[in-house]
């Protein structure tokens, strides 16, 4: 698998994201208001054609925009928080069994940085355990690398700090022996340039641009349980979901 240099279009594309995303909550682009035409949008951004229709897209799968045949593009204004059910991507994460869907590449414990400390609301430095996989299942659009951060207190009476891949998704895993019960996640998208390490794993081109997702996962207190870090190579045809209308 390759990804896109960061620097090229990729980052036009996150760009463009970053910009109408916040002009859209700003109310720039108002409710029930038409986005400027595509044309418009190349010559603001300096992107090409291809690169701000991805944009685009990507907006509307999100929940920001409407396509109407022969206007143009309706705004819709933010969409909600809270989504029905997690995208496969996040289900997969966490409750998908490690084994039979990717290798476990590390476990252990380890002082949480100030990225992970914040989410889990603990001290940075409070020891955390982390497990790493890279994820083949059945429902990953792409590789994607899994790195679960839980505070190592919350960890005692579990298996996750053994180095044998778990027979359970980690979410489950950790409410059946500490009896919890995770009520909701919050997911945070970012795009960055790959680490060395993310490139070797993942199979990427040195550079190249990744996907990341932030996952928090909460109980009914909106106390975080456990985080996990999801790190993909950027799809050439943006990130896509499938909905149903009808239960």
């Amino acid at each position: 698998m390759t990804g896109m240099p960061a620097g090229s279009s990729s980052a036009k594309y996150a760009h463009i994201i970053d910009v109408l995303k916040d002009r859209i909550a700003r109310g720039t682009y108002p409710l029930g208001a038409m986005l400027p035409s595509e044309a418009q949008l190349v010559r603001e951004f300096g992107a090409s054609r291809s690169t701000v229709v991805r944009a685009l897209e990507f907006l509307r799968q999100c929940g920001y925009l409407e396509g109407v045949q022969g206007k143009g593009r309706l705004v819709l204004g933010v969409p909600s928080r809270r989504r029905p059910s997690p995208p496969a991507r996040t289900h997969e994460a966490l409750h998908a069994p490690e084994v039979g869907n990717g290798i476990l590449v590390g476990a252990g414990r380890t002082p949480a940085s100030e990225r992970i400390a914040k989410p889990l609301a603990i001290p940075a430095g409070q020891p955390v355990i982390a497990r790493r996989r890279i994820m083949h299942g059945n429902e990953a659009r792409w590789s994607a690398l899994s790195t679960v951060h839980l505070p190592a207190v919350a960890a005692v009476g579990t298996g996750f700090a053994s180095t044998d891949p778990l027979r359970e998704g980690v979410l489950d895993h950790l409410e059946r022996h500490r009896r919890l019960t995770a009520t909701d996640v919050v997911e945070r998208m970012s795009l960055r340039p790959a680490t060395v390490r993310e490139s070797t794993l993942l199979a990427l081109t040195p550079g190249a641009s990744v996907l990341t997702f932030q996952l928090v996962v909460r109980n009914a207190a909106k106390s975080p349980l456990l985080t996990v870090d999801l790190v993909g190579a950027l799809p050439s045809q943006g990130i896509e979901e499938l909905f149903s209308l009808r239960h």
